[in-house]
């Protein structure tokens, strides 16, 4: 069981799902760069980390949220919180991105497709309502996991006190509103995604005592079978993965993995607007195996030393602010 509020393993697992990510992009999301499908199929489930990090929202947040004694008069001083925590590295990785749309035109190898983001386009990143308009795009494709967290943000603040209530049969009712949302909605929107989230949750309801180990088997049961058949097996892996992870050895520590976890949403951000800019443009000339090996190498190694530097001066002192924000009692 958990010692205390921190949960150790949780900055390991951030790791983890970040290079992931990170991986997937330079492999298989770089044009002309990686051609052995062998090499680009394994590295394609990267993208799955984001997956590892939606069952880690779905504990870490109400974990935090039932530590603070959190009610429903404090849903706006909760989303507050969370936006002091985590708009101003997205800001910024947002200005750096209408900034690269601009520098791409003046490249050599620029094909003169139009890619300027539109007034209409960069307001609708300001709350995440790219998917409520048809047609609109994200300036980089990352942002979409943004928007799906931030939904489920709204959502805990507002249902909490139903899912930790000590009453079976609002809960069921919960488990039952997570467990189908795949059935209403699609990729796009948070319900599609709730069974993954549920995952977190009930391991927090378990880890707090709030159900038994039965109840939390057998909720989790009914989202895994959730996962499989609604959304996909390498869904079901990758957060089945995590769920047992935060179980079974919460306590666990890496300082490497304490550091990149630390660090985890900036790169996260700023890993297309670092190393994968660099491969872009390398792409175009390195066709040794080992070139581009190194190169891989350097992008990533670019990206964390950029995302440490955002980390440092951006998003620990929001996040040190939002800390000392306190819920009323």
């Amino acid at each position: 069981m958990i010692q205390d509020k921190n949960v150790p393993v949780l900055n390991s697992l951030r790791a983890i799902a970040a290079l992931s990510v990170c991986m997937f992009h330079y492999v298989c999301t770089v044009t002309g760069f990686i051609s052995n499908t062998a090499i680009t199929s394994i590295f394609s489930y990267g993208h799955y980390g984001v997956q590892m990090f939606f069952v880690i929202s779905g504990f870490i947040i109400p974990w935090s949220m039932f530590h603070g004694n959190y009610k429903i008069n404090n849903f706006l001083t909760f989303t507050a919180k969370r936006l002091i925590r985590l708009e101003p590295p997205y800001l910024i990785s947002l200005l750096f991105g209408i900034a690269h749309t601009y520098i791409r035109t003046l490249s050599p190898q620029y094909n003169g497709l139009d890619i300027t983001p539109t007034a209409k386009q960069i307001a609708l990143h300001f709350g995440y309502m790219i998917p409520f308009f048809e047609g609109e795009k994200w300036i980089r494709p990352v942002y979409w996991t943004l928007a799906i967290e931030f939904q489920y943000y709204i959502t805990i603040g507002l249902l909490f006190t139903f899912i930790f209530s000590n009453k079976m049969w609002l809960r069921i009712v919960m488990y039952a509103l997570f467990l189908s949302g795949p059935i209403w909605f699609r990729y796009n929107f948070l319900p599609y995604y709730l069974p993954i989230f549920l995952l977190g949750i009930v391991l927090c309801l378990y880890k707090t005592k709030v159900i038994s180990l039965m109840e939390m088997y057998l909720v989790s049961l009914l989202a895994f079978v959730s996962i499989g058949f609604h959304i996909d097996v390498p869904s079901l892996c990758f957060s089945g993965f995590t769920f047992f992870v935060i179980l079974y050895f919460s306590n666990l520590k890496s300082a490497i993995g304490n550091f990149l976890g630390n660090i985890s949403y900036s790169i996260y951000l700023f890993h297309s607007l670092t190393g994968m800019i660099l491969l872009n443009y390398c792409a175009h000339f390195a066709t040794s195996p080992l070139i581009k090996f190194i190169l891989i190498v350097a992008a990533l190694l670019i990206s964390i030393g950029a995302s440490y530097l955002v980390y440092r001066f951006v998003e620990k002192p929001s996040k040190q602010l939002s800390s000392r924000i306190k819920y009323k009692k």
